[in-house]
């Protein structure tokens, strides 16, 4: 963890005195007190002392994690568990007015990845938004996309950005490198412009695009890591589509009663990325595909699932757009009624959330965003998932589009930055299979343990179901399983 810490730090250009540091250890949520005194120091001040970590933890009470069910196993006890959670996204809301309470969210979210742009070589000059109207010749600024819009004869492209100062229209020309990555409402972005000195005449142009992403190789794991992860997704327990033999299967596997008891061994954690249950009026006429059409009831058959995996794993799940928490994103873990129905052996988060496997980042979140940035990216599809993976993390953003498909919960913290850059990011969502890699970071797409439904079918989804994904957390390599056929391939890394 202290490796992770000093990381992090130095990639908000901080530092962090020996002391200041072991208080930060000491915290439940250490990268999340750490996020508020970044937040809580000027943006010019270096160092980061024990007195400011007292400071800041004292204002947030320090920081207490949700209680969450614990894991009680035989064994070593649970100190010695390669878990750490790192960060929820989810924290509960203030109260306030809502426009008030959506304007803190906004503000949070330019703060937090104006942060991650800043002293970028690429980026001299830096202005607030409203001090581009005194500049002249090459100045930067980093701001918020508010809209795009295209000229209407050569379809160059109008821009409109904003920050805490104002708001200001840029030109970027449609054949130039700034043009190549789209631009997405909401998103926060750094640019170089060029200002005329006449400049009622001329809007400033842009020459340079600087997003935050993720540093190069952000996905190395530490060389202590050991063991394996078996990642899956969207149960939709309670649905009639629930496919009950590739299961069974996956059952057998994990006992070591199938092929390669061997490598079954070796995998200490299951995580899933929502849709634990198929819910109830989640999409229209629902009520056809449901077997179960109690919410609790499904609940409860979700614990006799996942009880039937052996009592030596360790359980991570979040909740995804079926399950019965509020749906605006960031997502509170399971309810304590819900709960009590799963094993002790599970651990309920919110989504998103951030933990530590073993010292390995991961960066587990549902992937409702899928609906609104598939439309928004050209090319863009369900069937290749991690393709829009890679945008999030460019963007250093889960679900940066207000306004579409995916609520957004209007807290004081924007939950939905991806700060710290993981080295796993994992979805579901999609119902597919992906995996792939972006600058180090491992992305996979969790695979679906539902057949094809009609709703999926009208909405043109083609569903790859009962892939299990398994990393080794030495050196992040995917052995992907396919309960589907009833055959396992033999095991071989795919991303």
């Amino acid at each position: 963890m202290q490796s992770h810490l000093v990381a992090y730090l130095a990639e908000h250009h901080k530092i962090a005195e020996s002391d200041a540091l072991e208080l930060l250890l000491e915290s439940p949520q250490p990268l999340l007190l750490s996020r508020r005194v970044l937040e809580g120091i000027p943006a010019d001040a270096r160092v980061i002392t024990a007195e400011i970590v007292r400071r800041c933890a004292a204002l947030s009470g320090n920081v207490p994690a949700r209680p969450v069910v614990e894991l009680v196993r035989p064994g070593p006890p649970a100190e010695t568990s390669p878990f750490a959670l790192l960060r929820e996204g989810f924290e509960p809301t203030t109260g306030a007015e809502p426009l008030v309470a959506y304007g803190r969210l906004f503000q949070s979210r330019y703060q937090a990845l104006a942060r991650l742009v800043k002293g970028r070589p690429d980026l001299p000059n830096v202005h607030p938004v409203a001090g581009l109207k005194r500049a002249e010749g090459t100045a930067s600024a980093i701001a918020m996309v508010r809209d795009v819009r295209q000229t209407p004869e050569k379809h160059h492209l109008i821009v409109r950005l904003e920050d805490p100062s104002g708001a200001v229209e840029v030109l970027v020309l449609k054949d130039s490198a700034a043009a190549r990555t789209p631009f997405l409402p909401d998103e926060v972005v750094g640019v170089r412009l060029a200002i005329a000195r006449e400049r009622e005449r001329r809007i400033p142009l842009v020459e340079t695009v600087v997003r935050p992403d993720v540093p190069a190789f952000a996905g190395r794991p530490p060389r202590s890591a050991h063991g394996r992860v078996l990642f899956l997704s969207d149960l939709h327990i309670g649905s009639r589509s629930f496919l009950d033999g590739p299961w069974g299967a996956l059952v057998e596997f994990l006992r070591g009663r199938g092929d390669h008891p061997e490598l079954a061994e070796e995998i200490h954690q299951v995580v899933v990325a929502g849709d634990l249950v198929d819910g109830i009026g989640i999409y229209p006429n629902q009520e056809r595909d449901l077997a179960i059409h109690d919410i609790l009831d499904q609940y409860r058959a979700l614990g006799a699932r996942l009880a039937e995996l052996p009592e030596r794993l360790e359980i991570i799940v979040v909740p995804g757009n079926h399950d019965a928490v509020c749906p605006a994103e960031p997502q509170p873990g399971l309810p304590e009624e819900v709960r009590t129905h799963l094993p002790k052996n599970v651990r309920s988060l919110s989504n998103p959330s951030t933990f530590a496997l073993d010292g390995v980042i991961v960066e587990a979140y549902h992937g409702r965003s899928f609906d609104d940035l598939i439309p928004a990216i050209p090319g863009a599809s369900y069937a290749h998932p991690t393709e829009v993976m890679k945008r999030m993390l460019l963007m250093r953003h889960l679900a940066p589009i207000y306004g579409g498909r995916t609520p957004l919960s209007p807290q004081v913290r924007d939950g939905l930055v991806i700060d710290p850059a993981p080295q796993i990011l994992v979805t579901g969502h999609a119902h597919t299979f992906g995996a792939d890699r972006y600058r180090g970071v491992l992305l996979l797409n969790a695979s679906t343990w539902q057949a094809e439904t009609e709703y999926q079918r009208m909405r043109n989804i083609s569903p790859v179901p009962a892939q299990g994904a398994v990393v080794n957390l030495k050196d992040l390599s995917v052995t992907r399983l396919d309960f589907a056929s009833g055959e396992l391939a033999e095991p071989g890394a795919v991303a």
